[in-house]
């Protein structure tokens, strides 16, 4: 799955996606750009956080890579 953070995401809206992520054993890969924040997430069971961290502040978009 990747997480793309909108520009004006804090970083604390960040921090608080990557927690949620890792506190579900997630490895996740943070890119920071000059504009934007993208999270590479990488583990079993996505389906179940996928609409948790959608609904997150400062998510832009939410692209899962696999199909069920």
């Amino acid at each position: 799955m990747i997480v793309v953070m909108r520009p004006e995401a804090a970083e604390r809206e960040i921090e608080a996606v990557i927690d949620v992520l890792v506190a579900r054993d997630f490895d996740v890969h943070r890119s920071t750009g000059d504009l934007r924040t993208i999270l590479g997430v990488v583990g079993t069971g996505i389906k179940e956080v996928e609409e948790v961290v959608r609904r997150m502040p400062g998510v832009e978009q939410v692209i899962r890579i696999t199909k069920d």
